[in-house]
């Protein structure tokens, strides 16, 4: 764990903080910026693929991609809405620790760990969704094939997590809660532009579903998650 982040990720906590190592971190990793290229991108996905023979191509990068995200986003969102740190995790500035399976196992950040309190829920993320979800999910798409909503809801679908359990601990009139809570609310970005993070969850009589399906049902071993609308339909019809 990088030591500037331990009064954060305390008890039962520690385990999301020590997926963040410092640049220290022995293990090897590779430049965050080198999963754009589809050339480096293709054989992790393909090495991550072993685990399913024979299963979907897509869904395969669906499953990796949620591996991905709730390696970076856990722990980042949880320090940025409990203890207002903005991290650096620009794709050009951070190295990504692989376990022998292709799974993302850490995120190597660099020492820029700075206190801050943002005036909109864009600010307060524009580091996260512009500089590292929205090319990796460009590079993802482009690799696999896999649409460009559903890599969004999956990352949705970890930030909406995190946020309900921020929420519970600090509150809904948090700032930094409530700044999560008005980014996954928004149809529009600020400049007008659609927000692929809208509403990646909906609570159907109680019970979480999320808004676009992962796909993850097309490896048969897998088939369909626990908040997957597909098979709620199903239920219904």
């Amino acid at each position: 764990m990088i030591p500037a982040l331990a009064p954060v990720f305390r008890g039962s906590l520690e385990r999301y903080g020590a997926q963040l190592v410092p640049e220290s971190d022995p293990r090897p990793f590779l430049a965050g910026k080198s999963l754009l290229d589809p050339e480096r991108l293709r054989p992790i996905l393909e090495q991550f693929g072993r685990k399913y023979p024979g299963g979907d191509k897509a869904a395969i990068a669906t499953q990796w991609s949620k591996w991905h995200f709730s390696t970076l986003l856990v722990p980042i969102l949880a320090a940025n809405l409990l203890a207002d740190l903005d991290l650096p995790v620009e794709l050009e500035r951070i190295g990504v620790v692989l376990d022998e399976d292709g799974h993302t196992a850490a995120i190597r950040l660099g020492p820029d760990i700075v206190r801050f309190a943002p005036a909109s829920a864009a600010a307060r993320f524009a580091r996260v969704t512009e500089e590292h979800l929205a090319p990796l999910i460009g590079a993802i798409r482009a690799t696999s094939g896999l649409p460009e909503k559903v890599l969004w809801s999956n990352a949705g679908n970890v930030a909406e997590n995190v946020l309900r359990e921020c929420e519970a601990s600090l509150g809904a009139d948090h700032p930094g809660v409530a700044q999560g809570a008005a980014l996954l609310a928004a149809r529009l970005r600020p400049d007008g532009s659609r927000n692929p993070l809208f509403e990646p969850i909906r609570y159907v009589g109680g019970a979480r579903r999320r808004r676009v399906c992962c796909l993850r049902y097309l490896i048969e071993t897998l088939g369909y998650c626990k908040s997957c609308p597909l098979a709620q339909a199903r239920k219904e019809t």
